[in-house]
């Protein structure tokens, strides 16, 4: 089951921090722009002079999870190993739905679907016939790196759970918007401690991670999203699993007989 949290670190991921922001009379932050180009964009920001914070962030993560239904878009993910030097590159594409409901679908470097209905999740690999089948809190306790990767609506939550810092902010653009990355490590670590560390990268734009990398240990995965399309109409069926006629269904852990 290693091989799953693998599949799901969208930093995603598709994150105390900071706490809930609090409301201000005055300067207070701007309401999203209309986004322009075609429907289900990302809410946009206006660009804005206000100092780049990680409360401002929070407050932006608040605003974008009450607003967030659905999701989708495509991925590319590069896993790589210190220790062995190898690298393994994973792309593909996601459907979300509010909440910890996901579809994943590998197109390479083999064909592979996890499904989550939101209490169980399914694995399914054409490749050798089989599917693995585990309920989401058993598959949440056996796979501690994927703590959270679910939470594509949930990303404030996310940030308190963490050490959150500024690592990074850009000079404005020509559009005056700025780019910054976020480093979070468990509050329980040495703050010199790298044995975890994500770190999410976005824009003021639309303050949505685009680019994430979690470090653990010697192990390192990157993902990056595209195509995103922001509370989609998704089919009905999108989070249901049937496994295929003929298929071997694994469960884990294995049930007793």
């Amino acid at each position: 089951m290693k091989a799953l949290a693998a599949l799901l670190l969208l930093a995603l991921v598709p994150p105390a921090a900071a706490g809930p922001a609090r409301h201000r009379a005055k300067n207070a932050a701007p309401r999203p722009a209309q986004a322009p180009g075609p429907a289900f964009a990302l809410p946009l920001y206006p660009a804005t002079t206000e100092a780049v914070t990680v409360p401002l962030v929070l407050e932006r993560f608040e605003r974008f999870d009450r607003g967030l239904l659905t999701l989708s878009a495509a991925f590319r993910q590069s896993v790589h190993s210190e220790d062995t030097g190898q690298t393994q590159v994973v792309a593909g594409s996601l459907a979300y739905g509010k909440k910890e409901r996901l579809r994943i679908e590998h197109r390479t470097p083999e064909t592979q679907t996890l499904v989550c209905d939101g209490s169980r999740v399914w694995v399914w690999r054409p490749a050798n016939g089989q599917v693995i089948r585990t309920k989401l809190a058993e598959w949440k306790r056996s796979q501690p790196l994927a703590q959270g990767l679910l939470d594509f609506g949930n990303y404030a939550e996310l940030l308190k759970r963490y050490d959150v810092s500024l690592a990074t902010v850009s000079t404005p653009d020509a559009d005056g918007h700025r780019s910054l990355a976020l480093e979070l490590r468990p509050r329980s670590a040495p703050r010199s401690a790298d044995e975890f560390l994500l770190t999410l990268r976005l824009s003021t734009r639309d303050f949505f991670p685009v680019d994430s990398e979690l470090r653990v240990g010697a192990v390192s995965a990157r993902t990056v999203f595209s195509d995103i399309r922001f509370n989609p109409e998704l089919p009905q069926n999108e989070f249901r699993f049937t496994p295929p006629a003929g298929a071997d269904v694994l469960d884990f852990p294995a049930e007793p007989r």
